[in-house]
């Protein structure tokens, strides 16, 4: 029969197989991650100017773009206690958010639990709105 030490160590180990795969998966964009709000797009912008709002508001945030396609833009953020990649995907109408996030310790790096950075993306999908009114210029 295990002992509890063992049990433990078996339990730690299979946490960290499934941290690596969550993390692989975040990273290979496979899953787009957890819904993180939707922004409607003004009539008459096109999908050039929306991307050029998604862009310009993930810079000047703070975010670096990790990629971008003809519907989606990959952000990352790494900064004190948070740590994420928030997928844009896009047409004229409407900007949908998906977000993996973490709460990391400050002091190692090392990833405590899993969590939106709710004030970030706060911010971003208040941004977007305002880059976009100004006719995708800002």
């Amino acid at each position: 029969m295990p002992t509890l030490t063992h049990l433990f160590r078996r339990t730690v180990l299979v946490a960290a197989f499934a941290l690596c795969f969550l993390r692989a998966a975040a990273a290979d964009g496979s899953d787009l991650g957890q819904s993180a709000g939707s922004i409607l797009v003004p009539a008459g912008a096109s999908k050039s100017e929306v991307k050029n709002a998604i862009t310009s508001a993930l810079v000047a945030r703070g975010w670096t773009v990790q990629s971008s396609t003809d519907d989606r833009v990959v952000g990352y953020l790494k900064h004190r206690s948070n740590e994420a990649t928030l997928t844009l995907v896009y047409d004229e109408s409407k900007i949908d958010l998906f977000c993996v996030g973490w709460q990391i310790n400050k002091n190692t790096g090392a990833h405590e639990k899993p969590e939106q950075p709710t004030g970030w993306l706060k911010y971003l999908r208040a941004d977007i709105p305002k880059i976009l009114g100004a006719g995708g210029r800002k």
